[in-house]
C-alpha cells in the first residue's frame, strides 16, 4: 500500500484550462484489477492465483474498502461458487485510516490464494466501496479477473481389473495366474509402483511395477494356489500410499473368485 499526492502549480489561466482538459481525458480509473497471476504446479500447496487491486477516491471519500472473493468452477459444478479462505469474503480497509481523503490517494492491494484444489477454474471478484464521513456509501464497483484453469497434474493409480487363469503346464502347473491391470489416469507417470495381492487364504503377496506412464497402464502377475469359488480376492496398488497421487479411493479392487470354467 502506498500513497501518492499530486500538486499542480498555476502558471496561467490558459495553461490551467489545458491541464484540466488533459487530466479529464487521462484520469486514471477509480477501480482496477491488474498483475493477475495463475501459477500451475504438480504439488497442491504451490498452486496459486493472485490479483492486484487498485483503488482511488471519489469526491467526498472518507474511507475506502475492498472485498476479495475467489470463485471456482468444476466439471461437476460448472457454476462459479465462492471459495472460503483467509481474507476472502470480508471488507478490507487500508492500514492508514486516512487514505482516500485526498484526491491523489492511491490504494494498491495484492491478494494471493495458494493450495488450490484441481482440476478447477478460478477467478477473482473484487468489490470496491467508497464511504463518506458519516459512514454512508458514496458508491460501489465490481471487477472480475480473467479465469485461471488449474489442472490436476498428479498421478492417479487405480486397479482396473483382475483376471484368474489356471496354469496347466510348466513348473507352476496346478497353480493359478492372477494378473492385475494397473492404470494411471493422471497426467504424471509414477514408479516404482507397489502392488499387493491377497486371496483371503494365504499371506498377501507383493510385487512392483517399475513405471506406469501418464494415461497408461501396466500388468503385475502373481502365481498362487487356485482360489475357492466365491472366496474374496483383493488387489491393492500403492498400499502404503507412498506415491503422490490425486485419489487414493480407487486403489483397491475386490472381487469374488470366479467359478471354474466347465470342462468337457
Amino acid at each position: 500500500m502506498f500513497r501518492t499526492r499530486f500538486l499542480i502549480g498555476v502558471l496561467a489561466s490558459a495553461l490551467v484550462c489545458a491541464a484540466s482538459a488533459t487530466a479529464a481525458t487521462t484520469s486514471p480509473p477509480r477501480d482496477q484489477l491488474r498483475s493477475f497471476v495463475c501459477q500451475k504446479a504438480l504439488d497442491p500447496p504451490a498452486r496459486a492465483v493472485s490479483v492486484q487491486a487498485v483503488m482511488r477516491p471519489v469526491t467526498g471519500t472518507s474511507k475506502m474498502q475492498m472485498k476479495f472473493e475467489l470463485l471456482r468452477s468444476t466439471k461437476s459444478h460448472p457454476r462459479f461458487l465462492s471459495v472460503r479462505g483467509r481474507g476472502l469474503g470480508s471488507w478490507i480497509s487500508p492500514t492508514d485510516p486516512t487514505l482516500g481523503q485526498q484526491a491523489g490517494d492511491v490504494w494498491i492491494l495484492t491478494h494471493p490464494v495458494v493450495n488450490l484444489a484441481a482440476p478447477a477454474t478460478y477467478k477473482f471478484r473484487v468489490t470496491f466501496r467508497w464511504l463518506g464521513s458519516d459512514g454512508q456509501t458514496l458508491g460501489t464497483a465490481m471487477q472480475l479477473s480473467t479465469p485461471c484453469y488449474q489442472p490436476e497434474l498428479r498421478a492417479d493409480l487405480l486397479v482396473r481389473s483382475l483376471s484368474v487363469t489356471p496354469i496347466t503346464s510348466g513348473a507352476s502347473a496346478g497353480q493359478s495366474a492372477y494378473v492385475a491391470e494397473i492404470a494411471n489416469r493422471g497426467l504424471t507417470g509414477a514408479g516404482p509402483v507397489p502392488v499387493e495381492f491377497a486371496d483371503g487364504a494365504t499371506a498377501p503377496m507383493s510385487g512392483t511395477i517399475a513405471w506406469v506412464g501418464p494415461k497408461s497402464w501396466a500388468r503385475e502377475r502373481f502365481v498362487a494356489p487356485p482360489c475357492s469359488a466365491g472366496s474374496v480376492l483383493t488387489v491393492t496398488v500403492d498400499p502404503m500410499q507412498t506415491v503422490d497421487e490425486f485419489d487414493y479411493a480407487n486403489n483397491v479392487l475386490t472381487m469374488a473368485c470366479p467359478a471354474p470354467a466347465p470342462t468337457g
